[in-house]
């Protein structure tokens, strides 16, 4: 539109049953259920079997770990019973030294080396008969010695 042009309006009112107010239609919207897509159920599934399996994992780890401990306390227990039996290895061979047993027999029974008196000699001839003999002397001891000889 130009300037100089005067715009043309119409006044005419013949429309008149146009202007009483209209009648709005009340729609009756229905409302939209919540309904769950299935990517939706896709994705819940996913998470919690994720959910689950970091779980199982976690729980495994722990049973692992436990089990561990144990095998590392059963060998630590190993090593103290070998420790424990070498012990007493060593003090078996300190027993079974003649010189122990020399001593222990001295100090703890009061034993001595027999004298010449004291030992007895067996006579074996070619496996037929033994004899036992001992120096003349013993069979020869009156009661008095004899009782001496006890008491040493």
């Amino acid at each position: 539109m130009s300037a100089l042009s005067k715009p043309n309006y119409n006044y005419d009112y013949d429309d008149q049953q146009n202007l009483e107010p209209k009648i709005k239609k009340r729609v009756i919207k229905k409302k939209k259920k919540n309904r769950i897509s299935l990517g939706a159920i896709k994705n819940w599934m996913l998470i919690i079997s994720m959910f689950g399996l970091g779980i199982m994992i976690i729980y495994n780890y722990a049973t692992i770990t436990e089990k561990k401990m144990a095998i590392n306390n059963l060998e630590n227990e190993i090593v103290s019973l070998n420790d424990e039996i070498d012990g007493y290895n060593i003090y078996l061979e300190s027993l079974n030294n003649t010189n122990m047993i020399e001593n222990m027999a001295k100090s703890y029974l009061g034993m001595n080396y027999p004298t010449r008196k004291q030992t007895v000699f067996l006579n074996i001839d070619n496996g037929e008969s033994a004899e036992l003999s001992a120096d003349d002397e013993i069979n020869e001891l009156s009661l008095f010695e004899k009782a001496l000889r006890f008491f040493e």
